[in-house]
């Protein structure tokens, strides 16, 4: 059976999307099963927490692809605009356009175990760290550049939050296009 092979990567994605879409406490065992062609026995096989585990599992995936495609990224050599650029693409990307909610947001709402709400912040205060180093690269001070990466980040998140409640992925889009101008790099 091909999903009995299921890899824990592949496992993660799938959870993510239920994550991402109800949040983890309207996501259920069953719900993660169904999608992921398991049996419950198997998922506590391979995590025997549960959900608490899996949201974990989902979490540290979610982290190592911000990690690898924006954290890095940014650090990476060459014009600090054209990283931007990169980043952006990989934001549309993870996003889909700005069609996916955001996944911090979703699971940030009550309900999910103390350790997620520990690696959300973690995941956030990431984010606002790589944001202010490539705003400082771009020559901003570093109190601008840290008011510059907070505004780029809130502005993300609204525009992930106004799209989905208006049907729009021009806000997203709109946002990710005048990413490396509020950043300092235009």
């Amino acid at each position: 059976m091909a999903t009995a092979r299921l890899k824990d990567e592949e496992l993660a994605d799938r959870a993510l999307e239920l994550f991402r879409r109800l949040g983890y406490e309207a996501t259920s065992l069953n719900q993660i099963a169904e999608v992921t062609g398991l049996e419950k026995a198997s998922l506590y096989y391979r995590y025997p927490g549960g959900k608490e585990a899996i949201v974990m599992a989902v979490a540290q995936r979610v982290g190592a692809w911000f990690e690898g495609n924006v954290f890095e990224a940014l650090k990476q050599g060459g014009e600090p605009g054209d990283r931007i650029e990169l980043v952006s693409s990989r934001l549309r990307e993870f996003y889909g356009d700005g069609t996916k909610p955001c996944v911090l947001e979703t699971l940030s709402l009550p309900g999910g175990p103390v350790a997620l709400q520990v690696a959300l912040r973690g995941a956030l205060e990431q984010w606002l760290h790589a944001f202010t180093g490539i705003a400082m690269e771009c020559g901003l001070e570093r109190a601008a550049a840290e008011s510059c990466a907070e505004q780029a980040l809130i502005e993300i998140e609204g525009s992930l939050v106004l799209g989905r409640v208006m049907g729009e992925k021009r806000y997203f889009l709109r946002t990710l296009a005048g990413l490396a101008e509020k950043l300092g790099a235009a």
